[in-house]
């Protein structure tokens, strides 16, 4: 279980302060009529209720959204993740092939090489016999 935050525990005593006044309230507001019969002043207690819910509602939303919108972020960066991953793959393998391209051409540079220095060495041969 993860621990509260601030925030989380002033929502939490904020509730309860609306639901013990909404509890205390009606032993509140029970004035004497006229002619000696308890009156109630439902406006008042409706009034209350109607904001307690609006509030409730209201940080219920906000909830919702900020733990959405933080579910959002944490896809999109898991599939930027995949994608940064697969490029790294596909750009790991263009570098492998080319190394390998340049294996082979350098393989081949280096024969031909040695096929001049045998030449050169033949030709050093015959220019001393010619002298």
């Amino acid at each position: 279980m993860n621990p509260r935050t601030a925030k989380e525990t002033a929502i939490i005593c904020a509730a309860a302060v609306l639901a013990v006044a909404l509890l205390t309230i009606p032993f509140e507001l029970t004035p004497v009529g006229p002619h000696g019969a308890v009156a109630h002043n439902s406006k008042g207690v409706i009034f209350i209720v109607v904001a307690g819910v609006i509030a409730l509602g209201m940080v219920l939303a906000y909830r919702y959204l900020t733990t959405r919108k933080r579910a959002q972020i944490e896809l999109t960066g898991g599939e930027q993740y995949r994608r940064l991953a697969e490029e790294y793959r596909r750009l790991a393998d263009l570098a492998i092939t080319a190394q390998e391209h340049t294996d082979l051409k350098l393989g081949d540079v280096t024969a031909q090489l040695d096929f001049l220095r045998e030449q050169n060495e033949s030709l050093q041969k015959i220019l001393k016999e010619v002298e």
